[in-house]
């Protein structure tokens, strides 16, 4: 991704970055942690709320969020249910019956950020 973006924009230098977490923090109730496991009616009401958000400051109040990536296949039934083409129950599932899903960690504030080990 880093070097498909330099491509795109004609210049710059990739550099990737490796952090470790705790896993024991996502549930020692340290952190405010919000996980979806699969599509569901929630986690894409959740994404829509936060992509439609056009305030400064976030919807949620969770230090880290883990969930479905919203790639672009994801995107685009996202907005056949914005478009009022399909509903809800349908949309999630062609979700569903997409192949793979990969996994995404948000991490929203200070206090999840901090958690971080670089390696």
């Amino acid at each position: 991704m880093a070097k498909a973006k330099i491509d795109q924009q004609g210049e710059g230098e990739v550099f990737i970055y490796a952090f470790e977490l705790d896993a024991s923090l996502l549930s020692s109730g340290e952190l405010k942690v919000k996980s979806f496991d699969t599509y569901t009616e929630e986690w894409a009401l959740f994404i829509l709320a936060n992509r439609n958000n056009s305030m400064k400051d976030p919807i949620h109040d969770y230090d880290i969020v883990i969930g479905p990536i919203a790639n672009d296949r994801v995107g685009f039934q996202l907005r056949r249910y914005t478009d009022d083409i399909i509903d809800l129950e349908t949309l999630v599932k062609k979700l569903t019956y997409m192949k793979g899903i990969t996994i995404q960690y948000f991490f929203g504030t200070i206090a999840a950020i901090s958690k971080l080990k670089r390696l």
